[in-house]
């Protein structure tokens, strides 16, 4: 089976997914992704699968060109396309009217909606989902939204759950906790307490809302004189914030790491921290912290969320905060400081969510059920 799969990009949490795709049996697969995109660093080969380039053209207005997913779906040589299911690509529709053209199967893997909904993006993406063979979502929560009140068909809706090779997380985790003198050395060098550290690891952008939680931090320190908040990783927001942290008199509190990607570096952080304090638009660090056994505090507005948010359980694997209200965030963020054993009990809950139910394996499994179901078959449209 030929399989094709347009990407605006390989980043390095994807790689294990498609190394994995490709490595199937009877699979032959080609990813045609673009370059690196802001701050995330792309891969351009791979050792089960091929990788075509296919350069993203950005447009006026947000919107995007990915010429050579045309190509792709106007060749007799796959089985089976899948195309990211984005409406601001202008190739999205004329990519699923080529496949048609030409028989062959296309399914489009994407959210199922937008973070800014509107009824012509909305109503848009929702028409190129049901021209397409079949749609694979990232939740089953929007899979069912889709079939209920979008009317899709149910046999043509398909999820695989995103998730991260935990793999060299356990690796990386493992190694450090068997060498306990090393992480204390650590944890000295730097500052932290385990008891007393709130974590963040992501792109430091504006949409994330760090402001709030340094913000937040500032009101902890009167009450927890050894916290600190360490920010991992770098973004366009950076001087606000360092700049905030010092008109709030808090430079002492907060470490700006930088981007750390390799994992024996990121372990000791993880392992040195409390909870992760993600205020909203958490995506793929949630599984990253829940790896750790890092219980989470984020906003309670989903729609504000990237899919992974589906993975918290408020009251079991974290804590949801009322959307907006930094004193409530200051509030969920004290649970756990001040209580060791909800803080064991939700750390339990995260560790074993992503080993089992958020898992690699499961993401596989739900890209094997479109190939085995879709490709090669025609379609039968709504």
């Amino acid at each position: 089976m030929r399989v094709a799969i347009g990407q605006p990009l390989i980043p390095a949490y994807r790689l294990p997914l498609f190394e994995r795709l490709g490595a199937l049996p009877g699979v032959e697969l080609t990813v045609f992704a673009g370059g690196t995109e802001g701050s995330l660093r792309a891969f351009h080969c791979g050792r089960s699968f091929r990788v075509v380039a296919a350069p993203v053209h950005q447009l006026k207005g947000g919107l995007r060109l990915q010429p050579a997913l045309l190509a792709a779906a106007a060749r007799r040589g796959f089985d089976l396309v899948v195309a990211p299911w984005d409406v601001r690509y202008l190739n999205l529709l004329p990519s699923v009217a080529l496949a048609r053209a030409f028989r062959t199967p296309i399914v489009l893997w994407g959210h199922g909606y937008s973070l800014n909904p509107h009824p012509l993006t909305d109503g848009a993406r929702n028409f190129c989902g049901r021209l397409a063979d079949a749609v694979l979502l990232y939740t089953e929560s929007v899979a069912a939204q889709l079939i209920e009140t979008a009317h899709f068909s149910k046999d043509r809706v398909f999820v695989a759950q995103n998730a991260l090779d935990q793999t060299p997380i356990q690796l990386a985790r493992q190694s450090w906790m068997d060498r306990p003198e090393a992480l204390a050395e650590f944890q000295r060098q730097h500052g932290v307490d385990s008891a007393r550290t709130i974590l963040f690891i992501s792109r430091l952008e504006a949409n994330n809302r760090i402001d709030m939680l340094l913000r937040a931090t500032a009101a902890l320190c009167p009450r927890y004189p050894d916290l600190k908040t360490v920010l991992i990783g770098d973004g366009s927001d950076r001087a606000r914030l360092v700049e905030l942290t010092r008109m709030l008199g808090i430079e002492g509190r907060v470490a700006f790491a930088g981007p750390i990607y390799e994992e024996s570096e990121l372990a000791p952080w993880m392992l040195s921290a409390t909870l992760l304090c993600y205020p909203t638009n958490v995506g793929l660090s949630l599984l990253h912290a829940f790896g750790y056994g890092l219980p989470a505090v984020t906003s309670d507005n989903r729609r504000a969320q990237n899919p992974e948010i589906e993975a918290l359980v408020a009251g079991v694997n974290g804590l949801e905060y009322r959307d907006g209200d930094l004193d409530d965030m200051v509030r969920q963020c004290e649970q756990i400081l001040g209580d060791p054993d909800l803080r064991l009990q939700l750390s339990e809950a995260a560790l074993q969510g992503v080993l089992h139910r958020y898992s690699i394996d499961r993401m596989v499994d739900g890209f094997k059920q479109v190939f085995d179901r879709v490709a090669g078959r025609r379609s039968t449209r709504s």
